[in-house]
């Protein structure tokens, strides 16, 4: 990781911000392995750029973020409760309505009582009714408005865990970069067609087809969808590439999947 990181630290966090257009403060963020500002995704996303762009190794440092982002974690709750909030005067108005008629008529009652009054009393209770009907439409709004916001939270909850389940999509590659300079030969398995070249810079091949490898020396570094592999042999050294992977063979081998010839 050291290697890899010191890398990326002498390039330098604004040349890098040029070539891959990651913010700049995030860019000198990963450079000083902070990771308190980022996400999980986030930071996998752009460290997979990091190492397609700069060809380098940073398997260290995302296990060092990861063991971060797991020890800083919050376990979210499975579900969100909310009380709904009481129109506490509105209620008080009414209820002190209610209990303002009730004294009316007890006092009528007791009135007529008194008087003799043999005439049987009528109450009116709409009122009554009226007001204790507004009070329950009041406290039902209330629910369906709670109600309605607890959905809301919910969404955002499932959403939000979508977001986080998606992993970041690399790219296929396959590109070769010798540490000194090497005599290449390379061989298209399906078509046989052949070709050569001396070389000390890096060189990409298609991911997608297979290919037959020969190297001068084997003093070579191989990055395939971003991962490295490093050989390191003096003598000459063949090579299969094949379906995201690729193994030394012996010269056998490498005549058989070559049509019987050596080159």
């Amino acid at each position: 990781m050291n290697e890899a990181l010191d890398k990326l630290q002498k390039i330098g966090a604004q040349e890098i911000h040029d070539a891959t257009h990651i913010p700049i403060q995030y860019v000198k963020a990963i450079l000083a392995g902070d990771f308190k500002d980022f996400s999980k995704i986030q930071f996998l996303g752009f460290i997979s750029i990091l190492e397609r762009e700069y060809q380098s190794d940073l398997s260290e440092l995302k296990k060092s973020a990861l063991l971060f982002f797991d020890e800083n974690s919050i376990e979210k709750p499975e579900s969100v409760f909310v009380t709904p909030k009481k129109n506490n005067k509105n209620t008080f108005l009414y209820v002190s309505i209610v209990v303002v008629l009730f004294i009316i008529v007890l006092i009528f009652k007791a009135n007529s009582n008194s008087e003799a009054v043999t005439e049987e009393v009528n109450i009116d209770n709409s009122v009554i009714e009226s007001v204790v009907e507004e009070i329950n439409s009041t406290k039902d709004k209330s629910i369906n408005e709670t109600n309605s916001s607890v959905e809301s939270v919910k969404t955002e909850e499932i959403n939000s865990t979508k977001e986080v389940n998606e992993e970041p999509i690399i790219e296929k590659s396959f590109t070769i970069i010798p540490r000194s300079k090497v005599w290449f030969g390379y061989i298209d398995v399906e078509t046989n067609k052949k070709y050569q070249k001396t070389f000390s810079h890096e060189l990409s091949l298609d991911p997608n087809k297979e290919w037959l490898l020969m190297f001068g020396h084997g003093y070579i570094d191989m990055y395939i969808d971003g991962k490295i592999q490093k050989f390191s042999n003096r003598g000459k050294v063949r090579f299969l590439y094949s379906d995201g992977e690729v193994r030394p063979i012996s010269l056998k081998e490498f005549k058989q999947l070559n049509r019987g010839r050596k080159w």
